[in-house]
């Protein structure tokens, strides 16, 4: 036993809690100044390792206890500081002080600091977030640096002689960092692997994004040369063991656009009347076995990730964009959830099995809404399936209805589509539609996934739920602050039911402030996200929810099949208990991290789009609606969505900042949330992404 190891345990099996340096001299015996350095090093590794916790101010030494340390993501901010996200509990601050070298998306090993509530210090850098940063290249006669594109990457990384690929000055090019510094202020060192090229080049600003969030649409050549002998058809092999619905009229409900099928429907009327719901699912798991190229890949990858007309898929196209993508007129294999719903919308009974469908149609939303909608032509086009989809929209209408009222909440959706022409410029930018042909598919999908859900949990077996906690109580705080002051009255009750929330959204809708009301409710909810351990969705109103539906593109659906599988199959033993609890637990983590990441960058490349648009529109006047308010000044957003900021000083003088009722006021106006502006756009920055307007015309700025 080496000297370490030997303090480390005499530190572990004392009785009192707390140690001293000079008590250890004693113990072991030491007397000379070289044994006192020596047990000091010691005791410095030891600290460093997290074996032990130190307290310097009294030079003592006690136990490592379970929650004296934690791992999180570091989330830095521009300034230096920053935040730990953590699977479990709150955020935590870290102050600048205390990031000990961290850089942006580093997983890190943290602690607590004394005396606080919510603020911690980075003991160490676990894993680097960042390895490969997208910026511009700044090259000059004494140094080159990439200058990041990602603002919370606070350093410039600095290039090495020779190492810059031939990348000439301004353009956009992707480093990679080799040597890191101990103080995250000091530049780090690394060489360019990638030229993008100059900014306003084709595509550069999304493959920027791309580049920045480590995403590709090539794999590895071993998962490549992998996917490239998966067989393109079913063989009469592969339908041993599954239930034959190719008889069945089964079909697809899409995007125009999409090419990752992964669901098809089917329904009937049961002979006493109820509805059969058929959701029928590419079952990916034929053709990806665990632990093998293709499924760490995936689970390495997490989602696919979907930017302005790019698509970085999970799996190879091979697999999500051929024999696992369910084509209209072939052979599938397919995972299927059969359920008979009363006219109540209540599922009174439920099969999951193996099966192999033909889909009859690839139907789209728009051609869907067209037959609902009584279009003579569509309806004529697709008189096989014409009946099958009122049956639907009858079925939908029911299960949403049901879903209300027990308080599923239903937030206004703003997703964009982007416009562009032959150059790749964003000419337009639109709301994206939202028929209730795509409420139809979302509201079965749903009752598929909660019907999956409920059967794992009712089994007792290791799942991937889907889990969305409570709001945060603080800010509910604000949030009724906010509707007490609209004169929206809505009683809150000690244990926050979904349906409180709900009545609030309604009733917002009978008044000028729902856009408000929607937004600062949206910002109260917490975050969905996946765990192993089921906790209840509350925006859905839901017991029990898991994800299942979409194993071709989300990696925790994937998982759940494989569970489902075993277990149809009846071999769900002891052996496969403990994979599978491993195996739940480690895919909930990295695919709510890699979800997050998706966000991220799916945002990012939206904002960026968002300002190429308000570039050619710069000194043109729009109607807008005050989507947020700071003291530095407001936000204002285009019935389009995009938005720009408003700096107090162009507002006027003296201007008080109410937190409580979101607005700038001072003798003259106020500038509420929801209030309708005229703003011109006044200047563009598409290497910040951001967007500046003037204010026109306060068309509804209140005096005061």
């Amino acid at each position: 036993m080496n000297f370490s190891e030997q303090i480390y345990n005499l530190i572990n099996n004392m009785q009192c809690e707390w140690v001293t340096a000079r008590q250890l001299y004693g113990i072991l015996q030491v007397k000379s100044t070289a044994e006192r350095v020596a047990v000091k090093e010691a005791l410095s590794q030891l600290e460093s390792d997290c074996r032990i916790v130190g307290d310097k101010r009294n030079n003592r030494f006690r136990k490592v206890n379970e929650k004296d340390f934690g791992r999180a993501v570091f989330q830095a901010h521009k300034n230096g500081y920053g935040f730990l996200t953590r699977e479990d509990g709150d955020d935590l601050f870290v102050p600048a002080s205390k990031t000990n070298g961290a850089f942006h998306r580093d997983k890190v090993l943290f602690r607590r600091l004394n005396g606080t509530k919510d603020e911690a210090e980075i003991v160490k850098v676990l894993e680097r977030g960042m390895t490969h940063v997208v910026g511009i290249y700044d090259k000059s006669k004494n140094a080159r640096f990439v200058v990041p594109d990602e603002q919370r990457f606070i350093s410039d990384i600095y290039i090495l002689p020779k190492r810059d690929l031939g990348a000439k000055n301004g353009q956009k090019v992707v480093a990679r960092v080799m040597r890191w510094q101990d103080d995250n202020r000091l530049n780090p060192e690394g060489e360019i692997v990638e030229i993008l090229g100059y900014p306003d080049d084709k595509n550069v600003d999304v493959m920027s994004v791309a580049a920045s969030y480590n995403l590709s649409q090539r794999f590895p050549e071993n998962v490549q040369a992998r996917a490239e002998t998966i067989p393109q058809s079913v063989s009469q092999k592969d339908m041993i063991g599954r239930r034959d619905l190719r008889n069945e009229t089964v079909f697809t409900i899409d995007g125009e656009d999409a090419r990752d099928l992964d669901d098809a429907v089917g329904i009937a009327i049961n002979p006493d009347g109820t509805y059969r719901l058929g959701v029928h699912i590419a079952d990916v798991t034929h053709y990806v076995p665990p632990n093998g190229d293709i499924d760490n890949e995936a689970f390495l990858r997490g989602t696919s990730v979907y930017l302005p007309e790019t698509v970085f898929p999970m799996l190879p196209r091979e697999l999500s964009n051929g024999i696992c993508s369910l084509y209209e007129g072939v052979d599938r294999l397919t995972l299927t959830c059969s359920m008979n719903i009363d006219s109540h919308g209540k599922v009174l009974n439920f099969d999951l099995y193996p099966s192999v469908i033909n889909s009859r149609h690839r139907m789209t939303y728009a051609v869907v809404q067209k037959i609902l909608d009584g279009d003579g032509a569509a309806t004529s086009q697709y008189s096989d399936i014409a009946d099958d989809l009122r049956l639907m929209e009858n079925l939908a209408k029911i299960l949403r209805d049901r879903r209300n009222r027990r308080g599923n909440i239903e937030f206004a959706a703003k997703e964009v589509e982007f416009v562009h022409n032959e150059r790749g410029e964003v000419v337009d930018v639109r709301l994206a539609e939202n028929s209730f042909s795509h409420q139809l598919i979302e509201e079965f999908m749903i009752v598929a996934n909660e019907c999956v859900a409920q059967y794992a949990e009712n089994c007792g077996y290791p799942f991937v739920y889907r889990v969305h906690a409570k709001p945060n109580e603080n800010k509910l705080d604000v949030l009724f602050a906010l509707l007490n002051g609209l004169g929206i009255n809505v009683r809150r009750t000690r244990e926050m039911h979904n349906s409180v929330l709900r009545d609030a959204l309604l009733k917002a809708e009978q008044t000028p402030y729902f856009n408000l009301v929607n937004d600062v409710m949206l910002r109260t909810m917490q975050k969905a996200k996946y765990s192993d351990v089921n906790s209840g969705h509350f925006g859905l109103a839901s017991r029990c929810y898991c994800h299942f539906t979409s194993p071709i593109r989300r990696y925790p659906d994937l998982t759940v099949h494989r569970v489902l599988k075993t277990a149809l199959s009846g071999k769900m033993t002891d052996k496969a208990m403990a994979y599978y609890e491993e195996r739940c637990h480690e895919a909930a983590i990295q695919s709510s991290l890699c979800e997050k990441l998706a966000i991220e960058a799916e945002r990012k490349a939206d904002d960026i789009k968002k300002c190429d648009y308000a570039s050619r529109l710069v000194g043109e006047q729009f109607d807008a609606l005050v989507s947020g308010v700071t003291e530095r000044g407001i936000f204002a957003e285009l019935p389009n969505t995009v938005e720009g900021f408003v700096a107090a000083e162009q507002l006027g003088a003296d201007l008080n900042y109410d937190a409580e009722r979101f607005c700038l006021y001072n003798n003259f106006v106020r500038y509420s949330i929801g209030d309708r502006v005229t703003v011109r756009i006044s200047s563009v920055n598409k290497q910040a992404c951001r967007i500046d307007f003037d204010i026109v015309l306060p068309e509804t700025a209140k005096k005061r």
